[in-house]
């Protein structure tokens, strides 16, 4: 029903992702970035009508989300995540990076402790940073082939007098995990116990995939639901990256009135046209292109594994319980993180996401982006075959 197997090569159009092919001055077609988490699908057929009708409207004035907008997200979170919100607890924001550092500088002073759990997303050590606050690391554990939190160095960290806000990844990128209602639980006594608030960076929450579930955070509780802010877009899931829409929730208004006039000085009041329009139409019509997408999401993992186990048994893959980005463990090929790097994007013509840039415990590892037709994949791995063969590395 749906094109999953289309692509079309980014080169030029300023793409993100395709800039170090650029640079790199790649023409070969079969090479493509597995890097940035954006989608190489096409978006649902049934957004990419209503934007095409948007844009033949040729009037594109400032725009501000409105009450069909609001229905359309307020639908999406009861009948995707069990959630009931209430309208007037939406803020619309840029993305959900910007929001987080609203957040901060809402909420936190200077020289504030930000807690993060790396490896994680590099924005989460990378925002507070430049505002002036100490970022708090409590790196995840793996143990027994799975990442855990590290609960009694939550403890520890939370109860630091300086430490205000902790920035949660869930589900987390880049290890995939979903966590379980017992371990945000966990999470939220350890917080509300020592006074600190929560954003919860949720923009991967539609990707969950089959023996998991996604508790929002908010949800867990009513004094959970006082003590967070709910980071959620549509971007993620649908391909709606460049149109720099995200919803943020915050249920209680001493909260959210604090965030907006924080967000005021910092981004504007007004949102992206093209963005809400994306949006709306993703959560009304775009169940049936998602549920086709995570399919082929988890197809390409369980292909991506098998050729790894098959030709490379000693590196190991975190599963997937969420998000489409897998996380492997190259630390066997022997390779120093940037000598990792270099083999990947200049001998197998691989673009993935150096660990290190995750923070602790990235370190020889590879993030893979999943969400593109099969072909490429299939290319990539007879290229990293190829590339190791000729560096005689470890199987």
């Amino acid at each position: 029903m749906y094109d999953f197997s289309t692509w079309h090569r980014r080169v030029g159009i300023g793409a993100e992702k395709w800039d170090a092919i650029e640079r790199a001055g790649i023409t070969d077609p079969d090479v493509i970035p597995f890097s940035v988490a954006d989608m190489e699908w096409e978006t649902a057929p049934e957004i990419q009508q209503e934007l095409a009708e948007k844009a033949l409207y040729g009037c594109y004035g400032y725009t501000v989300a409105n009450e069909d907008y609001q229905r359309a997200v307020q639908r999406w979170m009861r009948v995707r995540h069990n959630w009931d919100i209430d309208l007037d607890w939406m803020v619309q924001s840029y993305g959900v990076v910007p929001a987080i550092g609203a957040a901060i500088q809402a909420f936190t002073r200077p020289g504030d402790g930000i807690l993060i759990q790396p490896p994680v997303y590099p924005p989460f050590r990378n925002v507070p940073a430049s505002l002036g606050r100490e970022v708090v690391a409590n790196p995840l554990r793996l143990t027994g082939g799975r990442y855990e939190m590290d609960f009694d160095g939550l403890e520890a960290k939370a109860a630091r007098p300086n430490v205000k806000m902790l920035v949660l990844c869930s589900p987390h990128n880049p290890v995939g995990r979903v966590w379980t209602r017992p371990e945000l639980e966990r999470v939220a006594e350890i917080c509300l116990r020592h006074g600190v608030l929560v954003f919860s960076d949720e923009i991967h929450f539609d990707f969950v995939h089959a023996g998991h579930s996604h508790t929002v955070y908010a949800s867990l509780s009513e004094a959970c639901r006082d003590n967070c802010i709910i980071g959620t877009a549509a971007s993620k899931t649908f391909s709606l990256a460049g149109l720099s829409t995200s919803n943020i929730i915050i249920p209680n208004p001493k909260l959210r009135k604090a965030y907006a006039s924080m967000q005021l000085t910092t981004s504007g009041f007004f949102n992206n046209y093209f963005g809400l329009a994306a949006t709306k139409t993703a959560y009304e019509l775009g169940e049936s292109w998602l549920e086709a997408m995570l399919a082929e999401v988890a197809g390409n993992f369980e292909y991506v594994r098998s050729c790894l186990r098959e030709k490379f048994p000693s590196v190991w893959v975190s599963d997937l319980e969420g998000t489409y980005l897998m996380w492997a463990d190259f630390r066997s090929f022997g390779l120093a993180p940037r000598e990792l790097d270099e083999f990947f994007s200049k001998e197998a013509l691989l673009f993935l996401n150096a660990g290190d840039m995750f923070g602790p415990g990235g370190e020889g590892f590879q993030r893979i982006n999943l969400a593109c037709p099969r072909r490429c994949l299939e290319t990539a791995m007879d290229r990293l075959d190829q590339a190791a063969a000729r560096r005689g590395l470890p199987r």
